[in-house]
């Protein structure tokens, strides 16, 4: 296995990105994003890769792309690749390495491996930095076992600087206004009893604001700056409540649509409760303020 501190090779492999097929390339992976974990797995529709691929895929880090990029890899072809993906619903690129030259690069191709089929990757985990140096490097002593979660989540942000952190702010914010834009839409709607547009658009401002507050809470960790973190929890902390008040105005908005007066009452009251706290303090400070107050600090 291809050992912590060595330099990734690099590669360009057909693969699959949303549902098409075309050429994949780690270099422009790494530029693109800055942070990038390969999976290596034996195959597709195999129940252990399904099982680990899909924890991948639900891990809270990788939702918070471009900053984190996952590649999954096997010797499978590509439209088995799009087939897998498809049914899975896997979110990230995955990797043909029909040959398994880059398994025997990384130093985890077995010759034979599942079922006595010939040159498959082990079950392996790469994280590797935006100069291609691996970070974190495991793979499976046998087909059961299962990546370590928290110590990749751990390496990834061991990678991560204070402009990762900037980076996810940035992206909480614009999240964070088009909650707020659907919210007030919503209320708005539900003002006038227009309950279909109100439970539309709030369902909307809940998606956003979910969005919103797990990047917040991502710019938290990565900050190395106690005034910056304090503020994106802060944030974090209004988007919740408002991500709240939201999802209990659609569901109020879904009852009154439906004569269902009393459940209705009970949602919008929750609701409410929500809503006028948000009348309290400030909004979170825009992206651009947060980038000079680092910069102050690193001054």
């Amino acid at each position: 296995m291809l050992e912590t501190g060595a330099v990734a090779p690099s590669f360009t492999r057909p693969g699959v990105v949303g549902g098409e097929i075309r050429q994949l390339s780690l270099d422009e992976t790494i530029d693109d994003s800055g942070v990038v974990l390969l999976a290596f797995y034996p195959a597709d529709f195999s129940p252990m890769c399904t099982e680990e691929l899909c924890s991948l895929r639900d891990i809270d880090l990788f939702s918070l792309q471009p900053n984190v990029r996952i590649l999954g890899l096997s010797t499978d072809t590509a439209y088995s690749h799009r087939r897998f993906a498809r049914e899975f619903d896997l979110g990230f690129p995955l990797v043909s390495d029909n040959d398994g030259t880059i398994a025997e690069a990384y130093d985890v191709l077995e010759e034979t491996g599942l079922h006595g089929h010939r040159r498959i990757a082990q079950r392996a985990v790469f994280v590797l930095d935006p100069d291609r140096t691996v970070r974190y490097a495991w793979a499976a002593d046998d087909s059961s076992e299962m990546p370590d979660l928290e110590a990749v989540r751990d390496a990834i942000e061991g990678v991560s600087d204070e402009e990762t952190a900037l980076g996810r702010y940035r992206v909480a914010f614009e999240w964070y206004l088009e909650g707020r834009t659907a919210y007030h839409e919503g209320y708005d709607a539900f003002e006038t009893e227009d309950w279909l547009t109100a439970e539309s658009a709030f369902e909307t401002a809940s998606e956003s604001l979910t969005d919103a507050l797990e990047a917040f809470d991502a710019a938290r960790r990565y900050t190395e700056s106690e005034r910056v973190g304090a503020i994106a929890e802060d944030a974090n902390e209004r988007a919740t409540t408002r991500r709240n008040a939201a999802k209990w105005f659609a569901r109020a908005a879904t009852h009154y649509s439906r004569g269902e007066v009393d459940q209705g009452e009970d949602y919008r009251n929750d609701a409410e409760r929500q809503h006028d706290s948000l009348t309290a303090g400030d909004e979170p400070p825009t992206a651009e303020d947060i980038e000079a107050l680092a910069d102050i600090e690193g001054a």
